[in-house]
């Protein structure tokens, strides 16, 4: 395909490549114009300039040498003249090496080596080396997704990241180890795409037969019926309690009891996971659980920096975040997640920019009563004086602590609760996690989503307030100086548990079980 740049001149060639960030790949393109030194101009050094416009970071500034340099390794040396790259679109910051492949044949193209109409219709990922090899780059599924939506279903890329891309349905991925395989490609050499990765079905309890999480912990029935309950309807969940009373066994099994995720799902969830370099080798079997650790800083957990990087709320998006020792978190931390909580995104301003981050997780939370954590204990006593237990669950604000649909106190198992054997625990976990599909898919038949996730309106059509169900809401607004997003929350949770009895209407019993399974701190 090479022609020589003194038979070609090109004004200007365009490239598509991807760069990272906000959790998503977004695509960007390569504009590369060639000028050459005029020839007239006697006793003139002949110069070669290539500049970069489009703000690039340092990594793509540096890159510029190293390209030039894999060109002329492969008997495409840069004339003299000036060659300029601009990356659309402007105002996006671009990071990182993905942009490489991209920028070569480009300039390639501008120069004169590469027909133009031959870079058309074509996504191109990787790092070049300075002998123009490829190298694999992170973001392969995340970059074919954002091509699939703008109709660019043809990928080339070194290897790993082919596979990686070749992942999503519809993609024809092509696999090049450096860019004489990709001129080859390119000038119409036979080809045949990588073969795609087998999509290996989502992890399933209730067919592989393996324990579940719930199996090992004994007694604790109303525990586990409120992790039943979260996983059928989506909503968020507290357990307090004195240490060793099962409060963080109790959290972890809600993503063991969630039903596996639909293939869509799964297509988000390892979307999000390649944007952020943390490819899992292929689509995603399960749902995320993100458990960071108290010492977490606020970009830490909602994302944040330059460029948006996703924290550990876009993380778990599609799965579970848990937070145990909630009060325990800077308080400044934890108020970033009611948006998110609210929305299912995050939205980060930055400098006159905005940028929404996914973040449709379910919150899962232990904390201790006190800051000794005996308060209630059975048979320890508490040491904390009021004042310090007041200002200890002070350090949660009402705001969130009202974003939380479910909130119970545990206490500690005794002896005969710990020697309870599986074929005496009532009901059998196995059972629960059947009721836990089945309600799910009755919420979706209905409306589409999880009952948390209701709006009023929802509300008014599923739970509507009539007779008992009116008075008896009434009558616990009044006691417990209820708000009125928990009230609605009450009905979120009462319209779940009717699903779980596979009952097409909330019962009084139903909302008065949604009020036991509700502590006011």
């Amino acid at each position: 395909m090479h022609t020589s740049p003194s038979e070609r001149r090109v004004g200007t060639a365009k490239a598509m490549g991807v760069t990272l960030g906000a959790a998503r790949a977004q695509l960007v393109t390569v504009e590369a114009r060639f000028e050459p030194q005029p020839s007239q101009q006697e006793g003139a050094k002949p110069r070669s300039e290539m500049s970069v416009t489009g703000l690039p970071d340092a990594v793509i500034r540096e890159s510029r040498g190293r390209l030039l340099a894999a060109l002329a390794a492969h008997q495409m040396p840069m004339p003299p003249g000036r060659l300029m790259l601009h990356l659309l679109p402007a105002s996006l910051k671009k990071s990182g090496e993905l942009l490489d492949l991209a920028m070569a044949l480009g300039s390639a193209a501008a120069v004169g080596f590469i027909p133009p109409n031959a870079l058309e219709g074509v996504l191109f990922l990787g790092e070049v080396a300075l002998d123009g090899r490829l190298r694999s780059v992170p973001g392969g599924l995340a970059a074919a997704d954002a091509g699939r939506r703008a109709q660019f279903t043809t990928i080339v890329a070194p290897l790993d990241t082919a596979r990686e891309a070749s992942a999503l349905p519809g993609i024809r991925a092509f696999a090049c180890g450096d860019l004489r395989e990709v001129i080859q490609l390119l000038s119409g050499g036979a080809a045949t795409p990588i073969t795609p990765l087998e999509v290996s079905e989502a992890h399933d309890p209730l067919t592989n037969n393996r324990p579940l999480l719930l199996d090992q912990i004994r007694g604790q029935n109303l525990g586990k019926r409120a992790v039943q309950v979260a996983a059928a309807g989506g909503h968020g969940l507290l357990f307090t309690g004195p240490p060793g009373a099962g409060k963080s066994l109790l959290a972890r099994a809600l993503a063991d009891v969630l039903p596996p995720p639909t293939l869509e799902e799964r297509v988000d969830i390892t979307r999000v996971l390649s944007a952020a370099g943390r490819w899992p080798g292929q689509l995603a079997e399960r749902r995320s659980f993100r458990a960071p650790h108290h010492t977490t800083s606020f970009g830490g957990l909602v994302g944040g920096g330059s460029p948006p990087a996703p924290g550990e709320i876009t993380l778990a998006h599609r799965g579970v975040l848990f937070l145990d020792e909630l009060p325990e978190f800077r308080r400044e931390v934890l108020e970033g997640l009611r948006q998110p909580l609210e929305e299912g995104r995050i939205l980060i301003s930055r400098a006159g920019r905005q940028t929404h981050m996914p973040a449709d997780f379910q919150l899962v939370c232990a904390m201790n009563p006190c800051p000794c954590g005996y308060q209630g204990h059975p048979r320890r006593a508490c040491r904390c004086a009021p004042g310090s237990v007041a200002r200890y669950r002070q350090r949660i604000s009402g705001p969130l602590l009202d974003r939380i649909d479910l909130r119970l106190e545990i206490t500690p198992p005794g002896l005969d609760d710990l020697l309870l054997n599986e074929a005496q625990d009532q009901p059998s976990d196995r059972a629960r996690y059947q009721a836990v599909r089945n309600a799910r898919l009755l919420a979706n038949e209905r409306q589409g989503h999880t009952n948390a996730r209701l709006d009023t309106r929802g509300l008014d059509q599923v739970v509507p307030l009539r007779g008992e169900l009116r008075s008896l809401l009434m009558q616990a607004a009044e006691r417990r100086a209820l708000s009125a997003r928990a009230l609605q929350s009450l009905r979120r949770v009462a319209r779940t548990l009717a699903d779980l009895d596979q009952s097409e209407s909330v019962t009084r019993a139903h909302l008065a079980e949604a009020l036991t399974l509700r502590l006011e701190l």
